[in-house]
């Protein structure tokens, strides 16, 4: 593989992959390129009357109720104007799985899963005693991302 860097004074960097598309090396380049760069986006919360930018690896899970979304993190709970499924497309590389109609759970923060009697699964977090469930239909999206 024949690696090239060329220096410009880009407002953005860009990256160029030139090769064949069945090449297995290449598409692993590719796909490490793109987990990468969607880690540093960031986050815009809103807690009172203050904006905070936050990695997305902060947040435990993200939940939609009485018209608001929350974003649940470690260090607090945080607003945000952006409805669940733009965050769910924001947050596609991460290790987010919509767990319910109006939960995002972050993988990283699962400490348990248990299923339930009813076809549902409890999930236990690492952090504190928090128990989200998991329903059915988004039970196939959850185990894929694990």
């Amino acid at each position: 593989m024949k690696v090239t860097f060329e220096s410009a004074n880009l407002a953005e960097t860009e990256v160029i992959i030139k090769g064949d598309i069945a090449d297995p090396e290449a598409m692993a380049v590719l796909e490490f390129i793109k987990s990468r760069n969607s880690v540093t986006k960031k986050l815009m919360l809103y807690r009172e009357d203050e904006q905070f930018l936050l990695s997305p690896s902060e947040v435990v899970y993200i939940e939609a109720s009485d018209n608001k979304v929350q974003a649940i993190t470690t260090s607090g709970i945080y607003d945000t104007k952006k409805k669940l499924y733009e965050l769910k497309e924001q947050l596609g590389a991460e290790p987010f799985a919509q767990i319910n109609k109006g939960t995002l759970v972050n993988i990283d923060f699962v400490k348990s899963v248990q299923a339930e009697f009813s076809g549902n699964y409890s999930l236990r977090l690492k952090q504190g005693k928090e128990i989200l469930t998991i329903s059915r239909k988004y039970f196939k999206e959850f185990k894929s991302k694990i």
